[in-house]
């Protein structure tokens, strides 16, 4: 094997190991695709840019916060009147910052795919979160894990869609 194979070998397995062994084919933060984690992985992803940019955001957390929890607001009383939707409240005295906003869809994954199929058609990303982790292709091969071993966790999945949440969102 020359060099250049081996280095492109070494390049791909790092890739994968800094995205927590997700594999990447596409954006994965323009898609709703499933992408499935093919090894072990880590968060080895933020730049010396990604942290200054996180030091300036921090100056304006509580603004940033502020407009996730009205827009979820808006959002909890709008979808409350959805049939068959169900909105995930978090426990009483929690203050909830809203990083995503999660629901659950009663029918399951079919009624929710195409839910999801439909959003997208009309340009809104929606994703899975989260995929059962002993699913995906590593834990998979590495024991031997199948679907039906872990049903609750495979039913809360079937079940769940993630809708865009940040600060300006326009609604």
């Amino acid at each position: 094997m020359q060099l250049q194979q081996i280095q492109k070998k070494i390049y791909e397995k790092l890739k994968l190991i800094r995205s927590h062994g997700r594999q990447e084919d596409v954006n994965y933060f323009t898609s709703s695709a499933y992408f499935d984690y093919t090894t072990l992985g880590y968060n080895f992803r933020m730049s010396d840019i990604t942290a200054a940019l996180g030091m300036a955001q921090l100056k304006k957390i509580d603004k940033i916060i502020k407009m996730r929890r009205e827009n979820a607001d808006y959002m909890t009383k709008r979808l409350s009147k959805v049939e068959g939707m169900v909105l995930l409240k978090p426990p009483h005295d929690y203050f909830h910052v809203h990083q995503m906003y999660t629901v659950c869809i009663k029918e399951g994954n079919e009624v929710r795919n195409n839910l999801m199929g439909y959003l997208a058609e009309m340009g809104i990303m929606t994703k899975v979160y989260f995929y059962p982790v002993h699913l995906t292709q590593f834990y998979r091969d590495k024991f031997g894990y199948e679907r039906g071993e872990l049903p609750l966790t495979e039913e809360i999945s079937d079940h769940v869609l993630t809708l865009p949440m940040y600060p300006e969102l326009t609604i």
